[in-house]
């Protein structure tokens, strides 16, 4: 399920666990930062859901004219031919707009989709873009490409690949993505933009991928793409800091956790690393 989807289930109540010693029944999901332990029941309209043991990795090279939803609202084409080959629980992490093609990562790893898509992550994303412009080293418009304002939000990097009277290709690498951050950053600098193709994220790229295919990452394009990130033990000791914050905030209001306090206990390498900086298990 993508965030969209989880959302609209917890809102309309769909999403519920077994009650734990209070009689018999369910209760609901409280709010979608609701923890869960690995002994509890977690149902979808009345379905345990099971834990993963695997996750799915994959990459599209996405056509032009595919809206990078499960479903276009205006009954366009959309993700759903490449979803239908995927396992089930599959989404894509982030977008590219319709007219836009390139690479575009799929998952059913959430922690593995937020790392990608945090900007305090700085992954690169590298796009090619085709301009009706002349553009050379040097020129001011480049320049102002990768230079802060108020007005746009800037690139990382950029550089001319290949430059005539009549138009140009330019890389453009970015450290976060925000909505149409290039064409936006074409707009501001008055530069007429043809065609934006997205040609890697990380170390991820489309070599060898056909326009419209899809590929499961290998395992050396996996491993370089958790260590781009800062790996998955990165991203656990990230959770436990938040959820010691969790735990000290809500002694500190007096109501304290007894449950997340003993599970923050009984990991001790973590529990002892946070105890160093301050936080009382």
């Amino acid at each position: 399920m993508s965030l969209g989807s989880v959302r609209a289930a917890w809102t309309e109540g769909r999403i519920r666990m077994p009650a734990s010693g209070v009689g018999d029944g369910q209760r609901p999901v409280v709010g979608l930062n609701h923890l869960v332990y690995a002994e509890d029941t977690v149902e979808l309209d009345g379905e345990r859901l099971l834990t993963r043991t695997q996750h799915y990795v994959g990459k599209l090279n996405k056509p032009k004219g595919v809206t990078s939803t499960a479903k276009d609202p205006l009954g366009q084409c959309d993700l759903r031919p490449w979803l239908e080959r995927m396992p089930a629980g599959a989404f894509a992490v982030g977008r590219l707009d319709r007219d836009t093609t390139g690479l575009l990562l799929f998952t059913t790893d959430g922690e593995l989709a937020d790392a990608v898509l945090q900007p305090r992550r700085h992954t690169d994303k590298k796009y090619w873009l085709w301009l009706n412009e002349e553009i050379i080293p040097g020129d001011p418009r480049l320049c102002a490409m990768t230079e802060p304002t108020k007005a746009f939000d800037c690139a990382k990097a950029a550089r001319v690949l290949c430059t005539t009277p009549d138009y140009v290709e330019l890389e453009l690498t970015l450290d976060q993505g925000k909505h149409r951050q290039i064409r936006r950053l074409c707009r501001a600098l008055d530069l007429h933009l043809l065609h934006l193709h997205r040609v890697s994220i990380g170390p991820i790229t489309l070599e060898g991928l056909a326009l419209g295919e899809l590929a499961p990452l290998s395992e050396a394009e996996l491993t370089a793409l958790w260590a781009a990130v800062g790996g998955p033990e990165r991203i656990r000791d990230a959770q436990i800091e938040a959820l010691a914050r969790h735990a000290r905030t809500a002694r500190e209001r007096g109501v304290p956790d007894a449950r997340l306090d003993a599970w923050l206990s009984a990991h001790g390498a973590a529990a002892s690393k946070h105890r160093a900086s301050g936080d009382s298990f």
